[in-house]
């Protein structure tokens, strides 16, 4: 077992550690021009890196397309565990150095989620990146049935939302609970009784799924009442379901704390949902090789107690 550590070890020693930083970024930006940017490198520099690697790997590792470069099948296959191997670098390093300390970090964080989390969170989750790491910048994306192949590799740094897949590598973490509500618009003719699970479930509904997949919790929970609902609308957005429902007689139920951000300017009004109705809860997803990132796992915590004041926020304007 030493002789094949050592026989590995004597391998690495024939190559620059930096050009799998390299590679690592060209997986992440598809550019040689981009990759230089992120790494404070000439563009010559990287690739003449990318050279040096394909006679490594003997492999292309990319191949043009258009103006950005498209891996090979071995480039694909060695993007995750090559993060974690350098993730894991870092980590050898860091622990040797001061405690963390965010105001002192230049660091992008990539946030998957949906217009919810925009609406809600960012709000409260920015004035304190802002106030504690200044030098922090946030980015969302918005992936639908992508996500958790995308936190696997690490193309976003943390996914947040109602549901995550099971899958290998990945953490997944709660965060929040949320009620639900019924938004409909103002004069709509349903506000002139007492809205009922009866005649909820026989009006015309919007469904947000980010996944775009049919059903939901509340399709779950009127079931077990003999009752279905009709869908006519499936989209991935809070904020234009409640759009829509601004605009016609279909209804869509929506997380309390949203729902009432949306309902004064849109003319909306939130009414309890008429059955039971088990809370939604949110969680937050990332790869295990972030497990133990400082940095990481500082943002982590700002996310979940921006989460906190969010719902706290909500109770509030009940």
């Amino acid at each position: 077992m030493y002789m094949l550590f050592m026989s590995t070890v004597h391998d690495l020693a024939a190559i620059d550690l930096n050009q799998l930083v390299v590679l690592d970024e060209l997986l992440r930006s598809r550019s040689t021009t981009l990759a230089a940017r992120r790494l404070g490198r000439t563009q010559s520099a990287v690739s003449h890196a990318l050279r040096r690697l394909r006679a490594t790997f003997d492999d292309p590792l990319f191949v043009r397309a258009g103006a950005s470069l498209r891996p090979t099948t071995l480039a694909e296959r060695v993007q995750a565990p090559l993060r974690e191997v350098l993730l894991g670098a870092a980590a050898v390093v860091n622990r040797s150095r001061v405690a963390f300390d965010p105001s002192t970090i230049e660091r992008s964080f990539t946030l998957s989620c949906t217009d919810l989390a925009e609406i809600e969170l960012l709000p409260q989750l920015m004035p304190r990146l802002r106030a504690a790491a200044p030098g922090v910048d946030l980015v969302t994306r918005f992936l639908g049935d992508d996500v958790e192949r995308a936190m696997q590799v690490r193309e976003v740094d943390l996914g947040f939302g109602a549901r995550f897949r099971p899958l290998a590598g990945l953490v997944v973490e709660p965060v929040a609970r949320a009620p639900m509500v019924v938004l409909l618009r103002r004069g709509h003719p349903e506000l002139e009784r007492r809205l009922t699970a009866k005649r909820y479930a026989a009006l015309d509904h919007v469904l947000v799924t980010p996944r775009g997949l049919p059903g939901s919790s509340v399709d779950s929970a009127l079931e077990p009442l003999g009752l279905t609902r009709r869908v006519v609308l499936r989209v991935p957005h809070f904020a234009s379901a409640a759009l829509v429902v601004s605009r016609t007689d279909m209804v869509v139920t929506a997380p309390e704390g949203l729902a009432r951000q949306l309902a004064k300017p849109l003319g909306l009004v939130a009414l309890a949902v008429p059955f039971a109705l088990d809370d939604t809860a949110f969680c937050m997803g990332y790869s295990t090789s972030y497990a133990d990132d400082p940095a990481h796992r500082w943002f982590r915590e700002q996310l979940a107690a921006a989460a906190r004041e969010a719902r706290a926020r909500a109770e509030r304007d009940r």
